[in-house]
C-alpha cells in the first residue's frame, strides 16, 4: 500500500512541476542560458553525477518563468552560474553541485514544496544531504542582525553549504548595479560583516576546499570594495 501511495504522489509531483519529456520552455529565454546548461549536463554526464543531472532538470522547470529582479534574465541563469563557478574552482562533488542548482528552490518555489522540501528526498530521490544543505541556505526575509548572525554561522559550520553561499554571493556581487541604492548599501555591509569573514574562516579550517575558498574570498572582496568605492564617490558628488 505504501509503495502505491509513493508512486502515485511521485506521478502527481512530476506532472505538477512539468517533468514530462515533452515539457516546453520559453523559447526567448533558452538562448540566455542554454550554453551553460549544456556544459553542466555534459560535465555531469561524463563524471556520472546523477544528483547534479536531476537537479539541473528540476531547477530549470521550477524556475521557469521566473526572472532576476532588475534584470531581464531568466532566474535559472543564477543557479547555473553558481554551479559553473564551483566547477571552475575545482569542485566536483555531486552533492555540492546538485545543492548549488537547487539552492533557491525552497525560497522562491514554495508552492511546489508543501512539506518544506521533504519532497526533494521522498519524491525526487535526492540524497538527504542535498536537502540539509538547501535548507541551510534558505533565508527568511526581514532577519535582524542577530538572526542574520545565526543564519550565516550555521552555513559556516557546513563547508559544502559555505561554498555554495559564497559562490551565490559572488554572482550577486557582480550584478549589484541592478540593486536600488539602499539595497546595495545593505548588501555591501552584509558582505563585509558576514561573507568575507566566512570565507576567511572556511579557508583556514576546511583545507580540502582551500583553493576554492581562497579564490571566492579574493573575488568577493574585490567586487565588494569596487562597489563600496563607487557608492562613496556617489555620496561625495551629492
Amino acid at each position: 500500500m505504501r509503495t502505491c501511495w509513493r508512486d502515485e504522489r511521485r506521478i502527481v509531483m512530476e506532472k505538477t512541476v512539468g517533468l514530462e519529456m515533452n515539457d516546453t520552455f520559453n523559447e526567448k529565454d533558452i538562448p540566455k542560458y542554454i550554453a551553460s546548461y549544456m556544459f553542466i549536463k555534459g560535465y555531469a554526464t561524463g563524471k556520472k553525477l546523477n544528483q547534479t543531472l536531476l537537479a539541473l532538470s528540476l531547477a530549470r522547470r521550477l524556475h521557469e518563468n521566473q526572472y532576476r529582479k532588475g534584470e531581464k534574465l531568466p532566474y535559472i541563469v543564477h543557479p547555473i552560474k553558481v554551479c559553473t563557478t564551483l566547477i571552475s574552482y575545482g569542485i566536483e562533488e555531486d552533492i555540492i553541485l546538485a545543492a548549488a542548482l537547487l539552492h533557491d528552490v525552497l525560497e522562491d518555489c514554495k508552492d511546489f514544496f508543501p512539506l518544506g522540501g521533504k519532497e526533494l528526498v521522498d519524491y525526487y530521490g535526492f540524497d538527504e544531504e542535498v536537502l540539509v544543505i538547501v535548507k541551510l541556505l534558505t533565508k527568511e526575509s526581514g532577519l535582524n542582525q542577530h538572526e542574520l548572525n545565526v543564519y550565516f554561522k550555521a552555513i559556516e559550520e557546513n563547508p559544502k553549504a559555505a561554498l555554495i553561499k559564497l559562490s551565490d554571493r559572488l554572482h550577486n556581487s557582480a550584478t549589484l548595479y541592478t540593486f536600488t541604492y539602499e539595497k546595495m548599501k545593505k548588501y555591501i555591509r552584509e558582505t563585509e560583516d558576514f561573507l568575507i569573514p566566512m570565507a576567511s574562516y572556511c579557508k583556514k579550517y576546511y583545507v580540502q576546499y582551500n583553493n576554492a575558498f581562497t579564490i571566492l574570498k579574493t573575488n568577493i572582496s574585490a567586487l565588494n570594495m569596487s562597489a563600496k568605492n563607487m557608492m562613496e564617490k556617489h555620496e561625495v558628488s551629492e
